[in-house]
């Protein structure tokens, strides 16, 4: 905590201290000589600004420093130069090229490197591409996405999946902070970070992502909002936005502002939704054909706002915002008479804090402190009435030092802390309460060597889980049961290379191992969760002779060896990738369905039929394949395909559950001035790889469609579309929810929604 003062002490002071140093200005242009407007113009490690509408920037730097210099655009190659600089005022223009492909600055990157810069495969949902991609859930948002599927749990609660790995392994984030919500406990549970507010969305696939920890073995998704300023707001600017949803009758509101005088700014956000239950092709219960249906207790409620000041000047920056989120949703049953309806309403309160410094200390360029602070409950409902209420309460503290050259080797470093408190009261007080500390040092360097860029990164984090005791409801009787405390000290180190090979290609390759310890609730579940419809047990109780038996000792902790291969084909008649990806997984804790059911074990009548799945450590490894291209067939008609497939094996023997089949879209576009269609199709093949005491799915096809069309005013724009899914009204039961049994997808929905950016 000390720490944290003295860093936003340093940080306030340091914005308000004039410095004597050198005048770093120029003009950004394209090839044609006109000027580029709103392009970012940085110091790797360092400050930043954007051009004005002539192209023009200026930055305060260092003095008798050497400094690299990076240009970035969305519409353009991006720009790297080495300078050295003297005292006085230094003129650098920048002239870019036009780059095919969209070319986004990933925040989420310890180096703020672009898409087609990185060595392992990244996307970015921008700000446009939300309007059209938007659901009421993040992973249904992000799942049309390469190598990206979600959990599908009803209306309210669908996580993203990648690459076969989800729950505890993908880091959900906003602005590069934890959403610190319980979604990694159980399927059911609500990711609280709302795309709506988004200006971009990030999904970095793989572990090489060194500055967060031990919850991104699998990969990070950052949800990067607008409630951050890292670069002065001089004018006031925002957006409103409607959504109507026939299937679910959903009403969607949203709306932003931003504001400043170059120095202070200040920004608000809100969103309302509502929905009723959602329309399905046929009956909810696959075993019950129906020509057409209703799915029962699927509806949701939410509302979601924020508030954020701040302040930015030539030496750096500070900024503080609050949200709110309260959200209510039904958890679809599986169709049996009498059963109570199952919903979650939660809330959550969520603070953070980001601030930065430049030039610090001499041979640095760039010091960071972001913090933040959740306070986060849900109960989990029968029939309106709460019966288990579960608590997280979590801090974070990140601080990161860039440095200036040391040689030829650049980067960044620093320490990363998390505390967690979390608990669980009532009648399905499946875990014990327990207190999470991480406290981790990372250090990332770069170095470019003519066609090639290296990178090499580690991190070391202390782990240590705190359980207190907790009843236990067995055949003999209620028992009390205290687990063990588990410590461990884990080590992730990466490499990665980026081979520039012609002006039209490049090849990213990078090499992972990362270690990750297992959470309270993959050691300690024990009980009916009626949320789920399930009976969970946690890796530290064993099945013998019908009875659950506690265990003690040390855990064993998860270990990913990975490599990932990237070929990106930049310009030309066709441009795209082609990812590869192998990852072998010691230990890797997966549910597993028992084949039993919970009165095989307990003496409880209400939960007897559940069937008992068992958190289960078992060496695995997992392929994936993922490609996409796009292709322009004249000035006004285009054409993207994307595929991906993942295939994920246990090595004793068996396939682990809830791995999504091969798909393949294609979706066919129409461009001319303020229009934009397009008609598009992804096929999902049937899966037949299916776990022990898993059911396969059959494959489905979903067809969609959208009109959009923009209008142009002096005060700002208006955007109108129309957009249908699932136009063919087809059953679709996904093989990644747990409840494709007893809840397919939406049938066909007709949207129609505008937004107005001022």
């Amino acid at each position: 905590m000390k720490l944290a003062l003295s860093s936003i002490a340093l940080a306030v002071a340091s914005v308000c201290t004039p410095v004597i140093a050198a005048q770093l200005q120029g003009q950004i242009t394209n090839q044609l000589g006109a000027p580029i407007a709103g392009a970012l113009v940085s110091i790797d490690g360092g400050s930043r600004t954007t051009t004005n509408p002539q192209g023009f920037y200026q930055l305060t730097v260092a003095d008798n420093s050497h400094i690299h210099l990076h240009v970035s655009d969305a519409r353009y190659k991006h720009a790297d130069q080495d300078l050295q600089i003297s005292s006085g005022t230094i003129t650098q223009n920048v002239a870019l090229d036009i780059s095919q492909i969209e070319n986004i600055v990933i925040t989420a990157s310890p180096l703020s490197r672009s898409a087609l810069e990185s060595a392992t495969p990244v996307s970015v949902l921008t700000e446009d591409q939300l309007k059209l991609n938007i659901e009421p859930t993040l992973g249904d948002t992000l799942e049309k996405l390469p190598g990206v599927q979600t959990s599908h749990f009803g209306a309210g609660a669908s996580r993203p999946i990648i690459r076969g790995m989800g729950g505890p392994r993908v880091q959900v984030l906003e602005n590069g902070l934890s959403v610190g919500d319980a979604s990694t406990v159980s399927a059911d549970h609500a990711v609280t970070a709302e795309a709506s507010s988004a200006q971009q969305i990030e999904i970095l696939r793989g572990p090489a992502t060194l500055l967060f920890g031990n919850g991104a073995i699998g990969g990070v998704v950052n949800v990067v909002d607008k409630r951050l300023h890292e670069t002065s707001v001089d004018e006031t600017s925002g957006e409103l936005g409607a959504r109507y949803d026939a299937a679910s009758n959903g009403r969607t509101v949203n709306g932003n502002v931003d504001g400043g005088n170059g120095q202070l700014n200040w920004h608000f956000d809100g969103t309302h939704r509502e929905t009723g239950n959602v329309d399905i092709p046929g009956n909810a219960i696959a075993s019950k054909p129906e020509s057409h249906g209703t799915l029962n207790n699927s509806q949701q409620t939410l509302d979601d706002y924020a508030a954020g000041a701040g302040y930015t000047g030539d030496r750096g920056f500070i900024s503080l915002s609050a949200a709110r989120t309260e959200s209510n949703y039904g958890i679809p049953g599986r169709g049996e008479e009498d059963a109570p309806d199952i919903t979650i309403d939660l809330a959550k309160t969520a603070w953070q804090l980001h601030s930065g410094l430049l030039e610090p200390l001499p041979g640095f360029s760039k010091l960071r402190f972001d913090a933040g602070y959740t306070d986060y409950q849900h109960a989990e409902e029968e029939d309106g009435v709460a019966g288990t209420i579960f608590s997280n309460k979590q801090s974070e503290a990140r601080l990161t030092l860039n440095n200036s050259p040391w040689g030829e080797w650049q980067g960044t470093m620093g320490l990363h802390g998390v505390h967690r408190d979390f608990s669980v009261a009532g009648d399905e007080a499946l875990t014990p309460d327990s207190k999470t500390d991480t406290l981790a040092a990372f250090l990332v360097q770069e170095r470019k060597v003519g066609e090639f860029r290296f990178e090499l990164g580690g991190r070391i984090e202390h782990y240590r889980l705190a359980p207190q005791s907790m009843t236990l409801d067995t055949q003999s009787g209620e028992q009390s049961y205290q687990p063990e405390q588990q410590s461990d000290t884990n080590t992730t180190l990466s490499a990665g290379m980026v081979w520039d090979f012609d002006p039209s290609y490049n090849l990213g390759l990078s090499a992972t191992r990362a270690q990750r310890s297992a959470t309270a609730e993959e050691l300690y579940s024990y009980g009916p969760h009626d949320a789920t419809q399930s009976f969970e047990l946690g890796s530290q109780f064993s099945i013998e002779n019908g009875h659950i038996l506690a265990n003690t000792g040390k855990n064993d902790k998860e270990v990913a060896n990975n490599i990932d291969v990237t070929l990106r084909k930049l310009e030309g008649s066709w441009t795209g990738s082609f990812s590869m990806a192998y990852n072998k997984v010691n230990n890797f804790y997966y549910e597993k369905n028992t084949g039993l059911v919970a009165s095989d074990l307990v003496n409880s009548a209400e939960e007897g039929e559940m069937p008992v799945y068992q958190f289960t450590p078992g060496d695995a490894k997992l392929f994936s394949l993922e490609a996409q291209v796009t292709i322009p067939l004249n000035e006004m008609w285009s054409l993207d395909m994307f595929s991906d497939y993942t295939r994920g094996k246990l090595t004793d023997g068996g396939d682990l559950p809830q791995i999504s089949p091969m798909r393949f879209g294609s979706t066919v576009n129409f461009d001319q001035q303020q229009w934009h269609a397009e008609l598009g199709a992804i096929a999902y093949a049937k899966q037949t790889d299916t776990a022990e005491n898993e059911s396969k799915t059959a494959g489905y096809t979903l067809v969609n469609a959208a009109i959009t069309y923009r209008i142009y005013t002096e005060t700002g724009d208006l955007l109108v579309y129309v957009k249908g899914n699932n136009l063919l009204d087809q059953e679709a039961r996904p093989h990644t929810s747990l409840l494709k049994d007893y809840a397919p997808l939406m049938g066909r929905n007709l949207m129609v929604g505008a937004s107005y950016h001022f």
